[in-house]
């Protein structure tokens, strides 16, 4: 999504690199054209100091599969929507289910947003309530 391709990984990228890709990263997130699902309300907080995205927590006292039924209902179908949770097993475990049940609602679940902070991330990081430390840490003194 955001990086150069002759890069294998994030940990190639000098932190500079790194930061102006996660701004881009960011200004993608912000254009998303549909709602972009994290885990938890500390997750929405980091993001909203960040950017502008439509955002919206998974764990919010609904299933999955109610979440996944919600967005069909409001999305329609081939609706869009992004998967952004961390990148342990648990958030592994929702994106896959996500992922499976999102293409079984005739929904159009879009992972490559994750992937590439994944990537960014160099495994500084485990959750996107992370993210704000690791910009802060990037960004020059």
């Amino acid at each position: 999504v955001v990086a150069d391709q002759s890069f294998d990984g994030g940990a190639a990228l000098s932190d500079i690199e790194r930061l102006e890709a996660l701004e881009v990263w960011l200004t993608q997130l912000t254009e998303f054209p549909g709602p972009v699902i994290v885990e938890g309300q500390r997750d929405i907080v980091a993001l909203q100091g960040l950017c502008n995205a439509q955002l919206l927590v998974l764990n919010n006292g609904h299933s999955v599969l109610q979440t996944v039924e919600t967005l069909a209902r409001k999305l329609g179908s081939s609706g869009r929507f992004a998967i952004l949770t961390d990148w342990d097993r648990t958030g592994g475990r929702l994106a896959r289910q996500l992922r499976e049940l999102g293409i079984a609602s005739d929904l159009q679940p879009d992972s490559e947003l994750r992937r590439e902070l994944v990537r960014l991330a160099c495994h500084e990081i485990s959750c996107v309530e992370e993210l704000p430390s690791l910009l802060q840490k990037l960004r020059p003194k």
